[in-house]
């Protein structure tokens, strides 16, 4: 399954409480929960006492991704991340309720913290899916969130700093067919499945540094950024989200899983894909079943070390993707 420009790791599955250090995969044994990055240990330790507790899926990947949300110093999730071409940060997110196959997602939120939380009113509270824009944070403010500002002095600096170059947004540059230079990307991820077998799945993201104003990425769109079935297991990715959603690499690793694959090959299968259409991108992948099977994959990030960590009740383990 490996193609030119990706690489990913395999291992045997061994149980989490002894997970040997490099490996890529594994078997957690449920309630459980996953979260992608270096934050990913600090956003499960947040979460697991919920899913300890008897408590619901989609209040742990909630909680667990509040917590990188909030994080003052990430640049990449929530306020004070990536600014876009005018210094503005807006923030995508989407999250699943697996038993019900419900959706609720915002793109391009302005002026709301928590866009996760946004993202869940959308699905409990209205029949839409996803909300854009302006609209998204009137909705939010419908729905009692406080709207403030996202910018904090890193990404003022770092949009000042730019603009004073008077370069234009890479977004006007050519597909990446001959490379990617597009940084490495923290896309927070999270995959619950609680003690009733109920499974959730979300993502947030602030999306590509210096976009064009209005772009929304791959994170809100079902299949894209996070995909999740109650029957076989959630996926989430991260990286550079316009090339990805273009493949619905989560919808393509669960249907790969639905037929028995297993969820590390599943992950280097939809990288695959892209890559064999000559995209030269950074992307990863990380993927649980139902049964707690667990694996990931990335894409053109050689010197990139992306990760994931999973979380059971023999403990947290940290997994990096080679």
């Amino acid at each position: 399954m490996r193609a030119t420009g990706t690489a990913a790791g395999m291992a045997a599955a061994t149980p989490l409480s002894g997970q040997a250090t490099g490996a890529t995969s594994g078997k957690a044994t449920g309630p459980f929960l996953l979260t992608t990055w270096d934050f990913g240990p600090g956003a499960n330790e947040d979460a697991w006492p919920i899913l300890a507790s008897g408590g619901s899926a989609i209040d742990a990947v909630e909680k667990a991704i509040n917590y990188v949300e909030l994080l003052p110093d990430e640049y990449y999730v929530g306020y004070g991340g990536v600014p876009n071409e005018v210094g503005e940060t807006t923030l995508d997110a989407t999250i699943l309720w697996g038993p019900t196959h419900d959706w609720g997602g915002v793109g391009c939120l302005k002026r709301v913290k928590r866009a996760i939380s946004v993202a869940r009113k959308v699905m409990e509270e209205t029949q839409h899916t996803l909300i854009v824009g302006d609209d998204a944070t009137r909705f939010a403010a419908r729905m009692g969130f406080t709207e403030t500002s996202l910018t904090n002095l890193r990404s003022q600096k770092a949009w000042e700093d730019w603009a004073a170059k008077g370069e234009s947004t890479d977004a006007f540059d050519p597909e990446p067919f001959d490379q990617d230079e597009l940084p490495g990307h923290d896309t927070v991820g999270t995959i619950a499945v609680d003690a009733e077998g109920n499974l959730s799945v979300g993502c947030s993201t602030n999306g590509r540094e210096f976009k064009i104003p209005g772009r929304v990425g791959d994170s809100p769109i079902p299949g894209a950024g996070a995909y999740g079935d109650q029957d076989v297991g959630g996926a989430v990715a991260t990286g550079n989200g316009d090339v990805m959603m273009r493949f619905l690499p989560t919808y393509h690793v669960i249907e790969l899983m639905r037929q028995g694959m297993p969820p590390q090959l599943a992950c280097e299968a939809a990288l695959k894909r892209i890559t064999d259409r000559g995209y030269k991108f950074g992307g990863g992948l990380a993927a649980i079943s139902m049964d707690g099977q667990y694996g990931g994959a990335k894409a053109g990030w050689e010197d990139v070390p992306f990760s994931y960590s999973v979380r059971d009740a023999g403990g947290n383990a940290k997994i990096p993707v080679a």
